[in-house]
C-alpha cells in the first residue's frame, strides 16, 4: 500500500512539474534538474539525486549513471536493465520523475548597472532580462545598437533597445531561451564636438533629439564681442562615405531674434559644431581641429573627419 501511495505521490509530483517545464516524454534532462527515482516495492532504492553539471548521476546501488540529454522514459529503461543486471531485481518498475527543473538562466553584458547571469521564468522577455539587470548604464549605453545571441547559435541579432525602452516599440522584445545573451555597448559614435568661439568647447554626449541650441548650451554659449553666431557651421560625414563630408552653415541669431526654427538645426552623433570668430570662418583651421583629436577616431572606424583639410582637393 505504501509502494503504491509513493507512486501516486510520484504521478502527482511529475504533473506539477510537467505544468513548469513541458511533457516528459519531450523534455530532456539538463544538468541540475534533480530527479525522483522509486522502484515498486524496493524502498531502499527509491531516492531524490541531483544531475550534476558532468551530466551524471549517482543512482542508489548501481552507481553513476549519464543522464543528461534523455527523457525520463529512457532514464527509466536504463535503470530498469541496471536493477536486472546489478541488482538481480526481477522485472522492476522503475518510475523517474522530475522534481525540480534547473534554474533557467540567461547573461546580460556591457553597459548594464548589474551584469552577469540572471535566472528568469519561462514567458519572461528581453524587457524582463534588462530590467533584473537593473538597467542600462545612463549616458554610457549604445541602446540603439545592442546585440543578442540564442545558446548554441553563432547568429548574431541586433536590437533596437532605444525604440523598445524610450518608444515603446516592442517587435524585439523576444521570449527568452536558456542561455540566451544579451550585450548592451558602450556608446562611443554618440557624441558631438562643440568648437571655436563658445566658452567651453569639447565633447558632449549626443541625446537624441538634440538641436544646434543643446549644443550651444553644453558649451556654456557664446564669448561675448568675439562669437559669430550668424556663420555656425556644422560639419557631418556623409552616411557610408568615409572621408566625405557635409558643410552646413546656420544663421543662429535669426533663431534668437526670430524665433526662426528652421536654423536651429537638429544634430546627428558625430557632428562637428564650429563657432567662428569671423564672418569667413577658416577651413583650415577646423580641419586640424578635427584631425588633432585623438578621440575623434572613436567616432568612426575610418576616422570622423578624414585626413584632407576641408579646403582640399
Amino acid at each position: 500500500m505504501k509502494a503504491a501511495l509513493a507512486f501516486l505521490l510520484a504521478t502527482i509530483l511529475m504533473a506539477g512539474a510537467l505544468a513548469q517545464g513541458g511533457s516528459s516524454s519531450t523534455y530532456r534532462l539538463k544538468p541540475e534538474d534533480v530527479i525522483r527515482i522509486l522502484v515498486y516495492n524496493e524502498n531502499q532504492v527509491n531516492a531524490d539525486v541531483p544531475i550534476g553539471v558532468d551530466g551524471n548521476i549517482s543512482a542508489p546501488f548501481v552507481g553513476t549513471v549519464h543522464a543528461v540529454g534523455m527523457t525520463t522514459a529512457e532514464l527509466e529503461a536504463e535503470l530498469t536493465k541496471l536493477y536486472i543486471e546489478k541488482l538481480r531485481i526481477r522485472d522492476p518498475r522503475v518510475s523517474v520523475t522530475i522534481v525540480r527543473f534547473r534554474a533557467l538562466r540567461a547573461s546580460i553584458t556591457g553597459q548594464v548597472v548589474h551584469g552577469g547571469m540572471i535566472e528568469f521564468r519561462q514567458g519572461d522577455t528581453l524587457l524582463t532580462l534588462v530590467t533584473q539587470g537593473g538597467g542600462a548604464v545612463p549616458d554610457r549605453a549604445d541602446l540603439r545598437r545592442a546585440t543578442f545571441r540564442r545558446a548554441n547559435s553563432q547568429e548574431v541579432i541586433p536590437i533596437d533597445l532605444y525604440a523598445m525602452l524610450i518608444q515603446g516599440d516592442t517587435s524585439q522584445n523576444y521570449e527568452l531561451e536558456d542561455g540566451d545573451i544579451l550585450n548592451i555597448p558602450e556608446e562611443t559614435m554618440d557624441r558631438i564636438l562643440v568648437q571655436g568661439a563658445v566658452l567651453q568647447p569639447g565633447v558632449f554626449g549626443y541625446k537624441e533629439p538634440m538641436t544646434l541650441a543643446d549644443a550651444i548650451s553644453q558649451a556654456h554659449g557664446e564669448i561675448q564681442g568675439r562669437s559669430m553666431f550668424s556663420k555656425i557651421m556644422i560639419i557631418r560625414q556623409m552616411r557610408g562615405q568615409p572621408g566625405q563630408y557635409l558643410r552646413i552653415q546656420a544663421d543662429f541669431v535669426r533663431f534668437i531674434r526670430k524665433g526662426d526654427a528652421t536654423q536651429n538645426l537638429t544634430l546627428m552623433p558625430g557632428d562637428l559644431v564650429y563657432v567662428p570668430e569671423t564672418k569667413t570662418p577658416n577651413l583650415q583651421q577646423i580641419s586640424s581641429i578635427a584631425q588633432s583629436l585623438f578621440f575623434i577616431n572613436n567616432f568612426y572606424t575610418n576616422g570622423i573627419f578624414g585626413i584632407k583639410p576641408f579646403g582640399g582637393h
